[in-house]
């Protein structure tokens, strides 16, 4: 097995983790949470998470920079569109710290209904 191929391995693995734990908060943890009403261990859970998240987030980065100079596609038009979906999950994920924080909290399980630190 060639450097590579643990390079490709580690961006796979990397952006594995990123989108299937992404949606395992969307899908099972968060809605479970905010039934039970538990949203300070929810946010735990979620900077926890984030912390993961931008790690694997840095690696896929790193890793896929690597892979496109190593293989010259920089040009390739699929890796534009994969750039361009990353730039825009940046901007999401951006805009979504920025609302968080600037919008009051609406959830059923806080009882101080005030300004909300939110997930970020």
């Amino acid at each position: 097995m060639d450097s590579w191929t643990v390079v490709r391995f580690l961006h796979v693995v990397a952006f594995s983790l990123f989108v299937g734990g992404q949606l395992l908060l969307t899908v099972a943890v968060v809605p479970q949470l905010r039934a039970q009403e538990l949203a300070p261990l929810m946010r735990s859970i979620a900077r926890r998470f984030g912390i993961a998240t931008a790690a694997a987030l840095a690696v896929a980065i790193a890793t896929g920079v690597a892979m496109a100079g190593h293989f010259a596609r920089w040009s390739d038009p699929t890796l534009q569109a994969k750039l361009a979906a990353l730039v825009l999950v940046g901007v999401l994920l951006g805009l979504h710290i920025a609302v968080r924080r600037a919008v009051p909290c609406r959830w059923a399980c806080c009882s101080h209904r005030s300004w909300c630190s939110g997930l970020a």
